[in-house]
């Protein structure tokens, strides 16, 4: 007879080093990255669209994305979660941009922004998206 092999699991707890914030807004992207930089001294600018191969349909999913890096020196990314193709996050079709900011950051400073970003004009919510799968979240790490 054979031998029963045994199976061993290896699980790693993989942290991101960075934090996602969706932003439901009806406004376009050039004017949601204004009023962020007039308001809550960004400094956003148009960088190149956010590429997104994707694997069913073999086409190449261009997202639009601003970069600043005057928010608390912190580099952030404001990208949009619509293409002509779809959702950026297909499970999350409620949100129209999403913020990516470091990880390090303190609690307080995210509570902070939030709160700063809730109370823009143009900004239905803001919220930290949380409980993504790690396969869904590797995409934004650029």
């Amino acid at each position: 007879m054979f031998a029963k092999k045994k199976l061993h699991k290896l699980n790693i707890d993989y942290k991101h080093e960075f934090m996602l914030i969706g932003i439901a807004s009806h406004e376009n992207d050039y004017r949601l990255s204004w009023a962020l930089n007039n308001e809550l001294n960004f400094n956003f600018t148009k960088v190149n669209d956010f590429i997104l191969n994707h694997p069913k349909h073999k086409v190449e999913i261009p997202y639009s994305t601003y970069y600043s890096d005057e928010y608390l020196d912190l580099d952030c990314y404001l990208i949009s979660n619509k293409s002509e193709m779809g959702f950026l996050l297909p499970k999350m079709t409620n949100i129209d941009f999403i913020l990516k900011i470091p990880q390090d950051i303190e609690g307080d400073i995210v509570e902070q922004l939030l709160f700063k970003l809730k109370r823009v004009e143009i900004i239905i919510t803001a919220f930290v998206i949380d409980n993504i799968p790690d396969k869904t979240l590797k995409i934004f790490e650029f």
